[in-house]
C-alpha cells in the first residue's frame, strides 16, 4: 500500500498510519479508498487465521488527520450525471461509506487517534472507529462542512453524528457547517480522550486495550434518546430548519439542506444499515441537481486553485517584507500577515488609492462607474476589504510589479485572482444592476432578490431594501430568473471578449470570473456564479424569457470543466 503504512507494535496493536506521498493532506482519493479496504481485508485475514490483532489504530503522517475527499474525484462525481445511470452514480458514491461500516464491524477494536483537521470524510472515518482520541492543541478541528459546498456527508456522516451527540446539535452542524474543537467535541462525546501529541498514539493504544469491538448501535440494548425520536416524523423540516435559523427561501434554494433533512428525518429512526442506504439514495438524487456542482466548482475547486494558478502567471520575486498604506488607503495591519507595515517613503511596496503616482498598487474598490485601469497593478475588491474571502490582482503593465502585489496578497490568506481585463467583471455585474432597477417595479424587485438569493450588495446596486426571507411566489422567483438571465448574459459578453484562444488560460480565466462574481458582488452560490448560471440556461435546467438560447455565441462550461467553445 503506498497510502498506508502498517506498524506491529510490540504487545500484539496495529498502527495504521495515512500518509499520502506528494501531498501536504490527507485525502479520500479512490486509492486511498482501495488501500483502506486492504488494511480491512489484511485484519480479517488474521482474525480469521487466529493471529487477530488486539486493536487497530488509524493515525495520520501528516500535520492533519484527513482533510477530505480528492479534488480530482469531486469533479468527477459531478460530472457522472452526464455519463452514468442512477445505480452506477450510488455504487461509486457509496463505496467509502460501505468501507467505513466493513471498519466499524471489525471484530477487533479500532481507534482513531486524530492529530489535526479531520473534516468531511476524515471526521466520518473518525467517527467509523470504535473509539477516538484526539490531539488537544487549537489546529485540530473537528466538523463536516460540506452543507457549505453544496453538499452532504456521504459516508455516513448525517446517520453516526446525530447518534454521537443527539439530534438537534447534530443537526446544527450538519446544516452549518461548524466544526468543534477538541475539547467541545470532548464535551459532547463524539471523542473519548484527549492526549498531547507525544502522548497521542499510546493513548489510542490504551483506548483500544479499554474497549471492546464494536460501534454502540451495534451493541445489545442500545436505544436513541425517545424526546429525539419523538421529533422524527411530521412537523421535523421546519422544527429543524427553525432550530438552525434557515429560512425557507434558502432551503428552497440551496437542495442540500433538504437534502440532509430527508438524510436525517427518513434514516435517524432506523438501524445504521437502513439509515446509511436512506443518506446513499439521497446522495446520488442530490448529485444529480446542477446546484450541487455549481458549488463544488466554484465554492471548493475555483477558491482552492485560484492563487496557485495566479503565481503561474507571474515572474518569481523575493516575498515582499514591508509595505505601507498611503493617504486615502486604511488597511488593517493584520490583514497581511506577518508582512511590517512601515510609513510611506520606508515600505518595499506602496498600497495607494487609484490614481496616486506615489502607490505601486492601487486599492480599488469596484462599483457601478469604477473608471477603466491603466499601467498600475491593482487589488480589486466589493464591500468590505478585510472580510473579502476573493481579491482579484488586475494585472497592469509591470509584471514584476504586479509579482510583488501578488507576494503580498497572497499573506493575506484570500484566494487571488488575476486578471487581465481592464475592467472588473464586478463593475459589469454591478453597472447591470443599474440598468436593470432603471426599468423594474421596486417591490418586485426586492421579491425577485429575495427569490433566488441575491446578495445584499446585489440588492444595494438594484436600488431596493434586502429582505432576504420575505416571502415569495413563483412569479417572483421568475422574475429573479430573468434578473439572473440578463447579468449572466452580460458576463458571457465581457468573457468572451477576455478569451485567449489557449484552453488552459480561458479554462482560468473562466473559474476566476465566476469565483470573482459570487465572492465579489455575491451571485448566488447556488448558481455557481454567472457564467455556470448562463450554462444551466443553455442546458434547460432554468428558464427565461431573457434568454434566446439560439443567439448564444459561446458556451462556457463542459460537463468536465470550464471550455469556451463555440455554441452550435
Amino acid at each position: 500500500m503506498k497510502n498506508i503504512t502498517i506498524k506491529t507494535e510490540a504487545d500484539g496493536f496495529i498502527v495504521a498510519v495515512l500518509d499520502m506521498p506528494g501531498r501536504p493532506f490527507n485525502v479520500f482519493s479512490e486509492d486511498m479508498m482501495a488501500d483502506l479496504e486492504t488494511l480491512i481485508e489484511q485484519v480479517l485475514t488474521d482474525c480469521n487465521a487466529g493471529n487477530a490483532p488486539k486493536g487497530l489504530v488509524l493515525t495520520s503522517g501528516k500535520s492533519s488527520f484527513v482533510a477530505g475527499a480528492d479534488l480530482g474525484m469531486i469533479q468527477d462525481f459531478g460530472a457522472m450525471r452526464f455519463t452514468a445511470n442512477w445505480q452506477q452514480m450510488r455504487d461509486r458514491y457509496s463505496n467509502l461509506g460501505k468501507l467505513f461500516r466493513r471498519l466499524e464491524t471489525l471484530p477487533v477494536p479500532v481507534v482513531a487517534a486524530v492529530n489535526g483537521l479531520a473534516l468531511g470524510g476524515g471526521f466520518e472515518l473518525a467517527m467509523a472507529c470504535h473509539g477516538r482520541v484526539c490531539v488537544d492543541a487549537p489546529h485540530a478541528q473537528l466538523g463536516l462542512p460540506e452543507v457549505v459546498l453544496g453538499l452532504l456527508p456521504g459516508a455516513g456522516g448525517t446517520q453516526r453524528l446525530p447518534r454521537y451527540i443527539g439530534l438537534a446539535p447534530g443537526l446544527e452542524m450538519l446544516l452549518g457547517g461548524a466544526s468543534l474543537s477538541p475539547s467541545a467535541a470532548l464535551e459532547r462525546g463524539v471523542v473519548d480522550k484527549l492526549a498531547s501529541q507525544e502522548d497521542l498514539i499510546s493513548s489510542a493504544i490504551s483506548l483500544a486495550g479499554e474497549i471492546s469491538a464494536g460501534a454502540r448501535w451495534d451493541k445489545e440494548g442500545f436505544e436513541l434518546d425517545s424526546d429525539d425520536l419523538a421529533k422524527i416524523g411530521d412537523g421535523f423540516n421546519d422544527w429543524a430548519l427553525a432550530l438552525c435559523g434557515i429560512d425557507k427561501n434558502t432551503a428552497d434554494l440551496y437542495p442540500a439542506i433538504p437534502a440532509i433533512l430527508k438524510c436525517v428525518g427518513d434514516g435517524f429512526a432506523k438501524d445504521i444499515d437502513a439509515g446509511s442506504d436512506v443518506e446513499w439514495d439521497v446522495f446520488v438524487d442530490l448529485m444529480s441537481d446542477p446546484v450541487a456542482s455549481n458549488m463544488v466548482t466554484t465554492c471548493f475547486l475555483a477558491k482552492t486553485a485560484a492563487t496557485k494558478l495566479s503565481l503561474a502567471q507571474l515572474p518569481k520575486v523575493e516575498p515582499v517584507a514591508s509595505y505601507a498604506a498611503l493617504d486615502g488607503v486604511e488597511l488593517n495591519p493584520k490583514v497581511f500577515r506577518k508582512v511590517t507595515q512601515l510609513a510611506s517613503g520606508e515600505a518595499e511596496l506602496n498600497v495607494g488609492p487609484v490614481g496616486d503616482e506615489a502607490a505601486d498598487v492601487f486599492l480599488a474598490a469596484q462599483s457601478a462607474s469604477t473608471p477603466a485601469s491603466g499601467a498600475t497593478p491593482e487589488f480589486r475588491f466589493v464591500g468590505d476589504f478585510t472580510k473579502s474571502e476573493v481579491l482579484e490582482l488586475y494585472v497592469g503593465t509591470d509584471l514584476e510589479k504586479a509579482a510583488k502585489a501578488m507576494s503580498l496578497a497572497q499573506t493575506s490568506g484570500k484566494s487571488v485572482v488575476l486578471s487581465r481585463s481592464a475592467e472588473s467583471v464586478n463593475k459589469v455585474l454591478l453597472a447591470t444592476c443599474g440598468a436593470i432597477a432603471a426599468n423594474s417595479d421596486a417591490q418586485a424587485l426586492t421579491r425577485a432578490v429575495a427569490a433566488v438569493g441575491l446578495s445584499k450588495q446585489m440588492a444595494e446596486a438594484l436600488s431596493v431594501d434586502y429582505a432576504p426571507t420575505l416571502e415569495v411566489q413563483a412569479a417572483d422567483k421568475q422574475f429573479g430568473l430573468d434578473i439572473l438571465a440578463e447579468l449572466s448574459l452580460a458576463v458571457a459578453t465581457f468573457a468572451a471578449a477576455a478569451l485567449t484562444g489557449d484552453e488552459d488560460k480561458d479554462a482560468t480565466l473562466l473559474a476566476g470570473i465566476d469565483l470573482l462574481s459570487v465572492y465579489g458582488t455575491g451571485f448566488p452560490k447556488w448558481s455557481g456564479g454567472p457564467l455556470s448560471c448562463l450554462t444551466m440556461f443553455q442546458r434547460g435546467e432554468l428558464s427565461s424569457s431573457k434568454m434566446n438560447i439560439a443567439d448564444l455565441e459561446w458556451t462556457f462550461k463542459s460537463p468536465w470543466g470550464y471550455k469556451a467553445s463555440k455554441a452550435s
